[in-house]
């Protein structure tokens, strides 16, 4: 089956902002809102931790305790050196907090070796109507990465990811299914995801079942003349690794 064009029902539900960037701009800021209150209640709880060893320090100091106030040092230096490294984190997630649009368009642009205009571009295509929603994302990918739906613009690939990892479909080499491994607790599951590469190497991929991944690869090679589909279902390690590289090796 066919994927779903782009439609006013799917825009408004998805992209209420009118721009896909936009709305990860959004999230971007909103998830790192909630990481800054974490981060400063953890803050908050090593400083006290620091008044305490100091409270502690003086104290086996002045009882004349050595070998605890060295003790006392090394625990307040471990504690010091986590305040630090969260205050740090926290100076990211303000600038991250007050970024706007721009900034998205700008690390997109970085990501993904793109000038910020194609960056923009990909942005003006994918709400238009000629775009294909593709259904590619699983269980798996929604909870551990955030993905979502992606899209097939005129010029640009997308699937979902949530650092907006864009191909250009007149660089695309290849598509494959392949089978990757996680662990729940210490259980040990397989995933099937749906990975694209282009000419320079550069991969995108998401979760896919194989039946919704052969229908999406069926889709993309009708869709992009020149796209390599490997039949096969490959594993994760060698065999994967191979075929990227054979795909993107220079013919001799």
């Amino acid at each position: 089956m066919e994927p779903e064009q782009m439609n006013e029902q799917y825009r408004e539900k998805r992209f209420p902002q009118g721009s896909v960037l936009i709305r990860s701009n959004e999230k971007t800021r909103k998830s790192s809102k909630v990481l800054l209150v974490l981060v400063a209640l953890l803050e908050l709880l090593l400083a006290a931790g620091e008044v305490y060893f100091l409270s502690l320090i003086r104290y086996h100091k002045e009882a004349g305790h050595a070998e605890q106030v060295t003790i006392g040092w090394v625990f307040f230096g471990v504690l010091a050196l986590f305040f630090l490294l969260l205050l740090w984190a926290m100076t990211k997630l303000v600038k991250n907090a007050k970024a706007g649009p721009e900034a998205t368009i700008a690390a997109c642009a970085k990501h993904n070796g793109l000038s910020e205009e194609e960056v923009r571009e990909f942005d003006r295509q994918a709400l238009r109507s000629d775009s294909y929603i593709l259904k590619c994302a699983g269980a798996v990918s929604v909870a551990m990465a955030n993905q979502t739906d992606g899209l097939l613009t005129r010029d640009y690939l997308w699937l979902g990811d949530a650092a907006n990892s864009i191909l250009k479909r007149s660089e695309l080499a290849g598509a494959c299914l392949y089978q990757w491994t996680y662990y729940a607790g210490r259980k040990r599951l397989h995933a099937t995801s749906l990975a694209v590469v282009d000419r320079r190497g550069r991969m995108i991929s998401a979760e896919a079942d194989t039946q919704r991944g052969k229908a999406l690869l069926a889709f993309l090679a009708g869709q992009c003349p020149g796209l390599r589909v490997e039949e096969r279902l490959l594993r994760e390690g060698k065999e994967f690794d191979q075929w990227k590289k054979d795909l993107t090796a220079d013919p001799a």
